[in-house]
């Protein structure tokens, strides 16, 4: 693992790639991450969350933390957002999956 900024990006975004297998369900909105080593942050937006969305968000985390323990710090959280608002990126974050929908105006 490399603490170059655009390589430690690619890595992160690889490894969600993988993360992400069988863990998108039909209520997962989007997901955003800010990989800033040596802190990888993700949001897992939901129409609405419960302990289903908060457990697959941490089973998304061990993933990506077995392939960077221990030398970086995950924090991932599942969060609200329903349907009728848009979603937004936070100042550092982009989008690592977003379903297709149509944007409230």
């Amino acid at each position: 693992m490399t603490t170059d900024s655009a390589a430690f990006r690619i890595e992160v975004l690889l490894s969600f790639q993988r993360a992400l297998w069988d863990l998108v369900t039909p209520g997962l909105r989007a997901v955003a991450v800010s990989p800033t080593y040596p802190l990888i942050e993700a949001r897992f937006i939901y129409e609405a969350v419960g302990d289903d969305e908060r457990l697959l968000a941490a089973e998304a985390e061990a993933y990506v933390v077995a392939d960077f323990a221990p030398l970086v710090d995950v924090r991932f959280e599942a969060v609200v957002v329903p349907g009728f608002q848009s979603r937004e990126l936070l100042a550092g974050e982009e989008w690592v999956y977003r379903r297709r929908e149509d944007e409230p105006e």
